[in-house]
């Protein structure tokens, strides 16, 4: 009888370790200053800005659209009130879990936040 609570405990504690613990994929890419919308613009940098979006699904990752990049790259700009982002570096890192079929996608952004107004500036 003893020993039959001592492997039904084990299990239970098997089971939460498992059910707990998961594997994570991150990636992530430096993108440089190409970003600019005006070809006559003055550009004035504000400073250091990050956001962060996580989105969490069932049976599959939530994959990272063109919605989820505009949600994270306006987060990070509130931040200082910029209009764009510059000499950004973007991160995805999607976690699983073993045991639940539960998918958590992180996206983050950390980069250089930039006013542009449209200037009388002399191109050479």
């Amino acid at each position: 009888m003893k020993r039959m609570n001592c492997l039904k405990i084990s299990c239970f504690i098997l089971f939460i370790i498992l059910a707990l613990s998961g594997c994570t994929f991150k990636v992530g890419d430096f993108v440089p200053n190409n970003r600019f919308a005006f070809p006559n613009s003055n550009v004035e940098c504000m400073g250091n800005v990050s956001g962060e979006v996580t989105k969490t699904g069932f049976f599959n990752a939530v994959s990272v659209d063109k919605a989820l990049i505009d949600d994270v790259m306006s987060q990070a700009l509130k931040e200082k009130g910029g209009d764009l982002l510059i000499n950004y570096k973007m991160e995805t890192t999607v976690t699983s879990f073993v045991i639940l079929p539960i998918f958590q996608t992180t996206l983050r952004v950390e980069g250089t936040a930039c006013k542009m107004t449209v200037g009388r500036q002399e191109l050479k």
